[in-house]
């Protein structure tokens, strides 16, 4: 065997085994969550249910335009600017389907062109802040 060979096999291995680790990570049905420092993340169903614990009675939610996802936040986040509402972070996107159901990956596809289209910048002061517009 040369050595392209053996550099081959080994990488063939580690191809495998990366797949492996990916789908053991890397959760079937998923939720979004933005948080506190407005970063998107892809997480279980079991930390979403944690998070949507952590809301409480702040819990609020709407549907996202007329899909079957749904924006789940807390009130103490919410922005209220010249009568408009907004949620910079600390939401959760899942899909209502009698009942909140996880997101598998051609949803997540839909959502994140959906947030996107109602994501505005609000000037407040010096600073710039990413937010989804409610209602």
């Amino acid at each position: 065997m040369n050595d392209t060979e053996y550099i081959l096999g080994r990488l063939e291995k580690i191809a495998a085994n990366l797949e492996e680790i990916v789908s053991i990570l890397a959760p079937e049905q998923s939720a979004i969550y933005v948080d506190a420092s407005q970063q998107v993340n892809f997480i279980g169903m079991e930390d979403a249910m944690a998070i949507l614990d952590g809301f409480g009675k702040n819990s609020a939610s709407e549907m996202i335009g007329k899909t079957d996802y749904i924006l789940v936040y807390d009130t103490r986040k919410k922005l209220l600017i010249d009568g408009e509402a907004y949620v910079p972070a600390g939401y959760l996107v899942m899909k209502s389907d009698y009942g909140l159901q996880g997101l598998n990956e051609s949803d997540i596809s839909a959502v994140m062109s959906e947030l996107r289209s109602r994501i505005c910048t609000l000037a407040v002061g010096q600073y710039r802040i990413q937010s989804y517009r409610l209602g």
